[in-house]
């Protein structure tokens, strides 16, 4: 049985069915992809090309059998086959990863076959120009006069969608991209930064800050080719989201002695963080000092969890970045008589359908661990109404993406959401900036901090 679209979805659907060029930037939980869908419907598509993050490729499945009101067949791309199956007609939706689209790219292009629909998904993937990912797909000199006779895979597209609902997740400049491939503006990278934007020079990066004057005629530009609702507009009443911060003790003498070894490091970071100049953090030093503050303060954050769910904690869900910390706290609370299931970036597509299943359905199962990378998109754990970010990711975005796993559609209770400090380490400051951030960026006017 096909689920009916809400009103306000299908608006969406209709705004882009009436495009061939569009960016659906509703907020998180609204239900883009089910919009998506009833666009495909509405213009009769018969041949889509999806592209998302790859973990979120079984989730398009689940929700094509759901929304589609036309019969489809659609596949899950895992190799070359399945992309010879779609060249040659025998399925009428490909869905694919950014990593595969790249790969595909010239392939896909080669064979000159115009698909219906192209559909990007979590489409700030292509927010850098300079990126491989994104000349693959939306062209070289995107940045040129003549762009649009050049290669890339969308060009194949007869409509090309856009679905985010973070287009300019670290700099407000990010946007370019999708603005000039949706044709909302004739202006070069560098014109339309100097046009609408002033640039404050960071240790790391430059942020873009959008001229006063320059705002209405900026967003009329963004207007012409995209949507953009909050839970608000839409009339979509979730309970609200609280965010708080909680301190947890540790033993910090390795981050200190870590942090006196690169003089100006903590700094840094929290610059960085400030102005979304995020690229140097693969840096080993900065990859040891967050390793470091999981480790330290693990212990004492399992020990709190087993005293609360002994006092009838309910379902909760517990995101972090390190594999080896939060299996420390998965397998902690098993000892305990907790029943948790964990999900990385190393469980198969049957674990992760599984993880979810067992946290949705089973009373039993109290806890979801997940690594933000893995379990931050795609996913939906409104049976629990409890999140912890033992660790947080730098990108407020991220930690917004992963907390609307929770906060959603279907959620019936007030969502309690703690950032977990180790006191006396950079943890207190860099999660004062993301906590900050993270409340900004998601579903501003809904998340509220304790005391707020």
């Amino acid at each position: 049985m096909t689920l009916a679209l809400l009103p306000y979805q299908v608006e969406g659907a209709e705004f882009l069915a009436a495009k061939q060029r569009a960016c659906l930037f509703d907020d998180m939980g609204i239900g883009k992809t089910a919009q998506a869908i009833g666009a495909l419907d509405r213009i009769g598509a018969k041949k889509v090309l999806i592209i998302c993050p790859a973990a979120v490729r079984e989730v398009w499945l689940g929700e094509m059998k759901k929304f589609s009101a036309t019969p489809r067949k659609a596949l899950k791309g895992r190799d070359i086959q399945d992309l010879n199956l779609f060249l040659r007609n025998r399925v009428q939706v490909l869905i694919i990863s950014y990593e595969m689209a790249v790969t595909w790219a010239k392939r896909i292009e080669d064979a000159h076959d115009i698909v219906d629909a192209i559909i990007f998904d979590e489409a700030h993937y292509l927010k850098n120009f300079d990126s491989r990912r994104t000349r693959a797909l939306l062209g070289s000199d995107l940045n040129n006069d003549d762009w649009k006779n050049r290669y890339g895979l969308a060009r194949w597209g007869a409509r090309v969608w856009f679905l985010t609902a973070t287009p300019n997740p670290n700099d407000a400049a990010d946007i370019w991209s999708l603005l000039r491939f949706c044709r909302a503006t004739p202006l070069g990278r560098k014109i339309f930064r100097d046009r609408y934007y002033t640039a404050r020079a960071g240790m790391h990066s430059s942020q873009h800050t959008p001229r006063p004057h320059m705002v209405d005629e900026l967003k009329q530009a963004i207007r012409s080719c995209s949507l953009r609702r909050t839970k608000a507009t839409v009339g979509l009443q979730l309970p609200p989201i609280w965010l708080t911060n909680v301190t947890v003790d540790g033993d910090t003498r390795e981050i200190i002695d870590l942090l006196r070894q690169h003089d100006g490091l903590e700094r840094a970071i929290v610059e960085a963080i400030e102005k979304g100049g995020l690229s140097f953090i693969d840096a080993q030093h900065i990859a040891t000092l967050r390793r470091l503050v999981g480790e330290a303060k693990a212990p004492a954050y399992l020990e709190m969890l087993k005293e609360e769910f002994d006092d009838g904690r309910g379902k909760t869900v517990i995101f972090g970045l390190h594999v080896a910390a939060l299996r420390r706290i998965s397998d902690g609370l098993s000892r305990h008589g907790v029943r948790c299931v964990e999900l990385t970036g190393s469980s198969s597509e049957r674990e992760r359908i599984e993880a979810v299943r067992a946290f949705q359905d089973d009373p039993d199962c109290r806890a979801f661990v997940g690594n933000i990378k893995a379990a931050g998109t795609g996913l939906t754990l409104t049976a629990g109404a409890d999140v912890d970010m033992f660790e947080s990711a730098w990108a407020p975005a991220d930690n917004a993406q992963a907390l609307m796993r929770v906060h959603r559609i279907g959620q019936v209770r007030n969502v309690q959401a703690r950032f977990i400090t180790l006191a006396n380490s950079i943890d207190v400051v860099v999660n004062d900036v993301v906590e900050r951030k993270t409340r900004n960026i998601a579903m501003v006017g809904t998340f509220t901090p304790v005391g707020g």
